[in-house]
């Protein structure tokens, strides 16, 4: 009921404020398991799929979006579990495979999983290399993978941001893809690797997106830590 009431509150000025683009809603599944893999721009990415998808959908989420400090904390914690995230926290193999395991029994129930295929928000704009656990999943559960593209979402919310903004999105849905002649292979690397890459094609060609062949979260850590390394200054320099 908790959902169902969000679901409402929350759709209505969506549609209205922000005006979303959706287009292949009719590529989603009406009824059975089935798994949306998007691309990654803005916070609110979830949200808006989780929204603007007819079914209800249970999105894969780091531990961490539960775990923030303060009243802010506690009630973005409340918002993410009424909606019935899947927390995982990739710091832990163990995790994250237990992640993974809560997704499959969903997908065995029946419902719908949503995943950010590269992990973390893109830190420029561009496509970057998928995580593999997406495609673990789809070859062990044998759902369907729905490509979905991202356009706009960072100017809805830019990275920091402290409010929403006021601006147009696209949500598209591509055609499901399924992947029989790879089923019962998801331990095999090579295999996960070439599903993963066929996704992100998908993606890639709903978005236009330039694909960077480079994990984004690597690039993350680059920057964080050439940031962190102190610029050597010259005894000229330092004499003024």
């Amino acid at each position: 009921m908790l959902r169902m009431l969000l679901r409402r509150l929350l759709l209505v000025p969506l549609r209205i404020v922000l005006r979303p683009r959706v287009s292949g809603i009719e590529n989603l599944p009406e009824s059975g398991p089935f798994i949306i893999a998007a691309n990654h721009l803005s916070f609110f990415d979830s949200i808006f799929i989780a929204l603007l998808t007819p079914r209800h959908l249970y999105f894969i989420g780091k531990q961490g979006w539960l775990e923030m400090p303060g009243l802010k904390g506690r009630l973005q914690s409340l918002f993410f579990r009424s909606v019935g995230m899947i927390s995982v926290d990739s710091t832990s193999g163990s995790a994250t495979m237990a992640g993974l395991e809560t997704s499959l029994r969903l997908l065995g129930e029946g419902h719908g999983v949503g995943v950010h295929i590269e992990g973390t928000r893109s830190p420029d704009g561009r496509l970057y290399k998928g995580n593999t656990g997406t495609a673990w999943i789809a070859l062990r559960s044998g759902a369907p993978v729905v490509p979905c593209g991202l356009l706009g979402t960072e100017r809805v919310h830019p990275a920091g941001a402290k409010r929403l903004h006021v601006a147009r999105f696209d949500v598209r849905f591509g055609a499901p893809l399924t992947f029989p002649e790879h089923a019962g292979l998801e331990d095999d690397r090579r295999v996960r690797r070439a599903v993963t890459d066929r996704i992100t094609r998908e993606i890639a060609a709903l978005t236009g997106q330039e694909y960077v062949d480079t994990y984004a979260a690597t690039v993350k850590s680059r920057a964080a830590a050439e940031a962190a390394i102190p610029v050597p200054v010259s005894p000229r320099e330092s004499q003024g």
